[in-house]
């Protein structure tokens, strides 16, 4: 595919309604705002590299909310990532995050959550989860935003032994794990001025049936700008670590990215 075909492909994205091995929802979905039918956040990235073949890549950053009714709303937040290597073009990293959320009271909220991440890094080829989770808003103020959040999942995911070093013998190839989960989230929103905010959230992913000594957790810390009320730029960085990986690969896995941003 030539670029101004992908390039095309990239207007299409902004103007229709990360990447990461957990999705940072805490950080991610916004207040159910019972004035507003639309609300949501679209964050395009382009890469380009003139080597031996031209490389371009085109990320698209979605995150809306619809409110329903003034008790319901539905929150999507999906990634996706378009790569082109000569001819050859690739829909490669992404996720899926969609959320059915009813206000049980201003600050409590209970939803039931569908989702999907495939992203091709430490041997990850597929993670899918759905549950029943719950969100509640112990401060909610102009400035400052404090969320918790707790639930149960189940959750599959398939490995492979890419993220296992090579001089590390394993005897299988992949592994196929089903798991129920309990989650426990904690996040943190700081609006400094108009145009700075800050946005931080942690989780702890723990098996109902195994230690909790061996748990999964991460935590993320986002650094936004607003050049107008609707455009400006972001930086990012996430951290997840295993404490009993599938595979003998790095227990921890961090990522650091940015981008540019619309919202309205």
């Amino acid at each position: 595919m030539k670029i101004s075909n992908l390039l095309r492909v990239w207007l299409l994205l902004c103007t229709a309604p990360l990447t990461a091995q957990i999705i940072f929802t805490e950080s991610l979905a916004p207040a159910i705002d019972t004035n507003r039918t639309w609300q949501g956040t679209i964050a395009p990235e382009l890469n380009f590299k003139s080597e031996k073949q031209n490389f371009f890549q085109v990320k698209n950053n979605a995150n809306i909310s619809v409110l329903l009714r003034k008790k319901k709303a539905i929150t999507l937040i999906n990634q996706l990532e378009i790569t082109s290597v000569g001819n050859v073009v690739n829909v490669s990293n992404g996720f899926f995050h969609l959320e059915y959320r009813y206000l049980v009271k201003p600050r409590w909220e209970v939803y039931p959550f569908a989702e999907a991440v495939w992203v091709p890094t430490r041997g990850l080829q597929l993670r899918i989860a759905n549950g029943l989770q719950s969100r509640y808003w112990f401060v909610q103020s102009e400035h400052f935003l404090f969320t918790g959040g707790f639930g149960s999942f189940f959750e599959y995911e398939h490995w492979n032994t890419d993220g296992v070093p090579d001089e590390v013998a394993y005897p299988y190839d992949s592994k196929h794990q089903r798991t129920i989960k309990a989650s426990v989230a904690l996040g943190l929103k700081i609006l400094f001025t108009e145009k700075w905010n800050l946005t931080t959230s942690g989780y702890l992913h723990s098996r109902w049936d195994s230690n909790v000594a061996n748990p999964r957790f991460a935590y993320n810390i986002e650094l936004k700008h607003h050049f107008t009320e609707h455009f400006g730029v972001w930086i990012s960085y996430q951290a997840m670590q295993h404490t009993l990986p599938v595979f003998p690969i790095k227990k921890l896995y961090v990522l650091l990215t940015g981008g540019v941003f619309i919202s309205w």
